[in-house]
């Protein structure tokens, strides 16, 4: 293996607050020596590395925005998944819409290159690729004489880097809509994102192209075999990138490949094949009531279910009061944002979900009268009092949230162990990346084009069985009825939709399956600059690279730059 100094110093230095095997390491300054290094083994070091990636991913100030401009959603790719929930039709702001630090992304406002809110998606991943880069360079050519301990870390750089690629690729590929275009050849092409390694030299970075979407998940797949040779099939742990991570990645990858490929039957088939292996090995189950409405762990602790094939701790340490996850997405959070800009479902998206799924309680209803006494609710930090605050005294945390709330509001992502007033312990909830619902969805699509449309359908009744209450005497769930793949695909994508509302991975179906929004209607919860309504693609989700980048990089100029959709949404009046 090759030690270079200067290649691994910034990612250690991101990791070292929550690599307690380099505490020791480090001297005053947040240094580390040549000799100190040399010290140390191989292995060691690595996993540093590899443990400072989903560090930095979790971190405030992930992308320096914070540090530099004061930009209070800067807490990495949790907050990107947020971001992109709010450029689709079913996330919208219940309260103060100045206190959404998402208004942008829901109203289309400075969507442009020269603003923060594109160049920090950009800086993001290209960042966390750049930590992957350099894990990869550090661990050096791989021989039978390797540790198996450093085959298994290079394995999951390669999963990281490949992840990266993989949301990058699917975000930036301009794909054609009713509204506002790329030019044909970008298109046609699938013009997708510049591509480093760590073989990539400096100079090599300020003349790198576009690829098109052939070369680039070419590159994708060759990192997710690179990582599937190299993993240790025995581990198998959510906070960790497995094989089983590997192969939903596969799945994902194959997917988007078919229907850009004109509905590829031999992808789908992978895409199937990948999901069931993902399934398969990681041993995962799809959630249950108990757990998904779980006032203390509700998406926010990995350990608390066996649903996530992959996900992301967080560390408190690495977290500030109000630039974290829950301080956003959870109204719960009794001191922070979420609370003031109260993130809700659409209220025509809640209407539609009937009494009998049990999903439907992740919302407020909008009977005010009926919070406190209907059982389906369950509040986190019901019976902790809001001691010390004379202001609050007479409340405990449930009755000033619904206090404070409007309908339609979120209580799917709760404060970490129900922590509604601590900021520091209720901040550090488990942020995942793929669960094994996911895969079940998968299946769902990619039989649709090569099983047909009733192995499609039998598979999302099989899949709903786990989502309506079965002791109800309302009649179970059953799509038989569909009879074209038009609507069969709206149907799936409704569930999808309520299964992983702000989860952020719905973008890429919408974006995928060329589907529209609806936004405006009578009654509507969207706040009036955020009621659009629209036929197919939104031009907002072909994401626009920042003027940094072009300026910097002479291989993409601003002719080859996606279109900025600012203001070029149709608004829907009343």
């Amino acid at each position: 293996m090759k030690i270079n100094i200067i290649k691994i110093l910034s990612l250690v230095f991101i990791g070292f607050m929550t690599c307690s095997c380099l505490e020791d390491a480090f001297q005053e300054g947040g240094t580390i020596t040549d000799d100190r290094l040399e010290q140390m083994d191989d292995a060691t070091v690595l996993e540093a590395m590899i443990k400072g990636i989903p560090a930095a991913m979790m971190s405030a100030n992930a992308g320096g925005y914070a540090g530099t401009y004061g930009y209070h959603a800067d807490f990495g790719i949790p907050a990107i998944h947020l971001m992109t929930e709010h450029m689709l039709e079913d996330m919208t702001v219940g309260g103060n819409l100045g206190y959404s630090w998402f208004n942008g992304f829901l109203t289309n406002l400075s969507m442009g290159p020269e603003y923060v809110t594109t160049g920090y998606i950009w800086q993001c991943y290209y960042s966390w690729i750049g930590a992957a880069n350099d894990a990869i360079a550090m661990a050096g050519e791989v021989t039978e004489e390797t540790d198996a301990a450093v085959k298994n870390y290079l394995g999951q750089a390669y999963v990281y880097r490949a992840m990266c690629y993989l949301d990058l690729a699917r975000l930036y590929e301009p794909k054609p809509n009713r509204y506002l275009n790329a030019d044909e050849e970008a298109m046609a092409e699938g013009w997708s994102v510049p591509i480093v390694t760590e073989d990539t030299e400096d100079a090599d970075t300020k003349n790198n192209p576009r690829r098109s979407r052939v070369d680039m998940y070419d590159f994708i797949l060759s990192d997710l075999e690179a990582a599937e040779n190299l993993l240790d099939p025995s581990v198998n742990v959510y906070s960790l990138p497995t094989l089983s991570a590997v192969y939903g990645l596969y799945a994902r990858a194959y997917l988007e490949m078919a229907a850009a490929a004109d509905h590829n039957k031999q992808y789908y088939r992978k895409a199937a094949e990948y999901a069931d292996l993902a399934i398969a090995t990681s041993g995962r189950t799809i959630l249950t009531k108990d757990q998904w409405h779980d006032p203390m762990n509700g998406f926010n602790n990995g350990n608390a279910n066996n649903s996530w094939i992959w996900g992301l701790t967080a560390s408190s340490e690495n977290l500030a009061p109000v630039i974290s996850s829950v301080a956003h997405i959870s109204a719960e959070a009794i001191w922070a944002y979420g609370i003031l800009s109260l993130p809700s479902i659409s209220k025509a998206t809640y209407e539609m979900i009937p009494d009998n799924d049990f999903r439907k309680w992740s919302w407020l209803g909008d009977d005010k009268t009926t919070w406190k006494t209907d059982a389906n609710y369950k509040f986190a930090g019901s019976d902790e009092p809001l001691t010390g605050n004379e202001a609050w005294g007479i409340f405990n945390v449930a009755d000033y949230f619904l206090y404070s709330a409007s309908p339609y509001v979120s209580l799917k992502f709760r404060p970490m162990a129900g922590a509604c007033m601590d900021y520091t312990a209720g901040g550090a909830a488990d942020h995942m990346l793929m669960r094994v619902e996911e895969m079940y969805f998968i299946k769902m699509e990619a039989a649709l084009y090569t099983s047909g449309l009733g192995t499609a359908k039998e598979l999302l009744n099989a899949f709903m069985k786990n989502r309506w209450n079965t002791t109800s005497s309302a009649q179970a769930y059953d799509c038989s009825s569909i009879s074209s793949k038009e609507t069969f695909i709206r149907e799936m994508l409704f569930q999808k939709r309520i299964e992983f509302w702000g989860e952020g991975i719905l973008i890429f179906d919408y974006k995928r399956l060329d589907q529209g929004l609806i936004r405006g209607y009578k009654g509507t919860n969207f706040p009036s600059s955020a009621r659009f309504n629209l036929d197919g693609r939104s031009p907002q989700w072909n994401l626009v690279i920042p003027r940094t980048e072009y300026l910097y990089n002479k291989g993409i100029d601003e002719s080859m730059n996606n279109p900025d959709p600012t203001g070029k949404l149709p608004e829907w009046k009343e």
